[in-house]
């Protein structure tokens, strides 16, 4: 855990884990090549699968702890990765949306009330996957699938999967979703608002019409003032729903959706500060481009409805107009089948990274440790401790040097003070959380201690 929580590569963490032999027992680290290794191998054995399992029942702990719905965050951390072999390539957002080699993850969070933001879900993708893929992931277990309509009160994601066809799927899957609409709204012309917020601002709450919604089932479409304080707001927003939201979400919806921000962005920037972004293997294989998967998919669909209308065809009485259809329907079957040859054998190859190996285990413990971390943080009395992200709690106490004491019972770690007052309270109140968790290392307690430094003389 402490090498895959360390931001370097596998060789700087080898060189920063002078502690480990106190839980391994061996005279020295791990080399990091061994570590490799192994890691791959135990992915190979399902390692990544059973700390899936780990990481969502420590989820589900926590989400009946707190015993009410929780609000879910899907999106897509892309990861780019340099060679010189011919790669396919997808656009890197924080990067200028740059198109470079690379990897897309799929991450999903969700948010207690009044309480910490966990990651629930990690999936592996092409480069320039859509946002569905990630979804489809999610949901593609009916474990999960119950878990999430039991829990989850509200889904939401970006515009990157707001299209007609993504919210349908999503709308049939009973998914209580909340994304941003494609055009903006001018509020002047809502004469008939559907309710006003303390200003006088009209919201707008009416069916989606590009889904068939109904004003009683859904899906809706609802439309707030961009700025809920101004009372000389005329823009408006356009969001789509497929869960009936109450009076206070609605007059509070763009911040709402904005929650996004701290409980998803800012999340993904707590892990890459701890070496999440980092590329921990370099095998790849030649595969087709994430389009070309789409288009595949969506001419084998094609396929199987044209031969679903060929059987309906071939059922009804024989007649000239029967055999015509018939004709007709083989017709475009044959050019399907087509259209599918010419696609693979036109398409060009290129490397991609596959999933798995030490790169999947090691993502999956990540989130294991930073959800526990979380958790323990937020366990604090201290406001300050519980609002620490994973980089100061490592700052202040995780990252210090140490000098441990073995004993037969007790192992105690001293940890360096630090010299700001400030910082050391808050050293001393994390300190604490780490205590009360009970930790224990081959058979022995472990403790940790402040140990102040001596002050310098002065001459």
């Amino acid at each position: 855990m402490p090498r895959v929580m360390f931001p370097g590569g596998w060789a700087a963490a080898a060189r920063h884990a002078g502690a480990e032999p106190l839980w391994t027992g061996r005279a020295r680290p791990y080399d990091e090549s061994t570590l490799r290794r192994v890691a791959a191998r135990l992915d190979d054995q399902g390692a990544s699968e059973h700390v899936a399992a780990v990481l969502r029942r420590q989820v589900d702990r926590a989400v009946r702890a707190g015993d009410d719905e929780v609000i879910g965050y899907t999106d897509m951390f892309d990861q780019p990765y340099y060679t010189k072999k011919l790669a396919h390539a997808g656009p890197v957002g924080r990067l200028g949306n740059r198109l470079l080699a690379g990897t897309y993850f799929g991450l999903t969070t969700v948010r207690l009330p009044a309480g910490p933001t966990l990651f629930v879900h990690l999936s592996w993708h092409k480069p320039a996957s859509p946002l569905r893929d990630a979804l489809e992931d999610l949901l593609d277990d009916e474990q999960r699938l119950r878990w999430w309509h039991r829990h989850v009160r509200l889904h939401v994601w970006d515009r990157g999967a707001n299209g007609d066809a993504v919210l349908a799927w999503a709308w049939a899957m009973e998914l209580p979703y909340l994304t941003i609409g494609r055009a903006h709204a001018d509020l002047w012309r809502f004469h008939a608002p559907t309710r006003r917020n303390a200003l006088g601002l009209p919201i707008v709450v009416r069916p989606d019409r590009r889904l068939d919604g109904d004003a009683n089932d859904g899906p809706w479409e609802v439309v707030v003032p961009a700025d809920a304080k101004d009372p000389e707001e005329r823009r408006g927003i356009r969001f789509r729903a497929g869960v009936e939201l109450s009076e206070a979400e609605l007059s509070a919806l763009n911040a709402l959706y904005k929650s996004r921000w701290p409980s998803m962005e800012n999340e993904i920037k707590a892990l890459q500060s701890r070496g999440f972004a980092r590329n921990r293997t370099r095998r790849l294989e030649l595969t087709t481009r994430r389009g070309a998967d789409g288009q595949m998919g969506r001419l084998r669909e094609r396929e199987q409805a044209l031969r679903s209308k060929l059987r309906e065809a071939r059922e009804r009485p024989v007649s000239g107009a029967n055999f015509a259809r018939l004709v007709g329907a083989a017709r475009k079957v044959v050019a399907a089948c087509a259209a599918q040859t010419k696609l693979t054998r036109e398409e060009t190859l290129k490397h991609a990274r596959p999933a798995g190996g030490a790169e999947r285990l090691g993502k999956w413990l990540h989130l294991l440790g930073h959800n526990a971390l979380t958790l323990a943080l937020h366990r604090s009395m201290e406001p300050e401790v519980r609002a620490m992200d994973a980089a100061t709690a490592f700052d202040l106490l995780l990252d210090r040097p140490s000098l441990t004491c073995i004993e037969e019972r007790r192992m105690t770690m001293w940890v360096d003070a630090l010299a700001g007052a400030a910082d050391r309270r808050r050293q001393a109140a994390l300190i604490e959380v780490f205590n009360q968790l009970k930790l224990r290392s081959r058979g022995r307690a472990v403790v940790i201690r402040l140990r102040e430094r001596a002050a310098k003389k002065v001459s």
